[in-house]
């Protein structure tokens, strides 16, 4: 724990890294990445601690005994939530657009899941895809320069 506490200052810290950036995030880019964060924080503890209800938002009806595919989905979705807000907070642009950018795959791969299972739930496709088109759009005029 000891190692580590030097990490969390130097990332919780507003001193500018030049290495990570060149300028402080925008009013916009920072709302953009606090909202896209926050929202992923929120998704991946509902699928943690309210599988069910999640999975429906999800578009899947996953009729398993087991919680297997929830807590996958609800870890994976907590961590990038947590990496995109921690990005935000140190101003890193460059590593908050490419973070967006290949996590664009996954909102992608969510809706051919959806739109190829046999029980979605209808009409639950196109978040997914309004989410990955928001994520180019975002990482586009993140790694634009201002």
């Amino acid at each position: 724990m000891r190692a580590l506490w030097p990490c969390l200052t130097f990332a919780l810290s507003n001193k500018p890294n030049t290495t990570m950036q060149t300028e402080k995030l925008p009013l916009w880019a920072k709302i953009a990445g606090y909202f896209f964060g926050i929202a992923l924080l929120f998704i991946g503890i509902r699928f943690l601690v309210l599988p069910e209800a999640a999975e429906r938002g999800f578009g899947l009806i996953y009729n398993q005994p087991t919680y297997a595919f929830h807590f996958i989905k609800g870890i994976r979705d907590f961590f990038t939530g947590l990496l995109l807000t921690s990005f935000t907070i140190a101003n890193w642009r460059k590593p908050l657009a490419l973070a967006v950018l290949v996590g664009s795959l996954i909102p992608v791969v969510d809706m051919l899941v959806v739109l190829n299972a046999p029980d979605a739930v209808p009409g639950t496709e196109w978040i997914h895809g309004l989410t990955a088109v928001a994520s180019w759009i975002f990482s586009y005029f993140l790694f634009r320069k201002s």
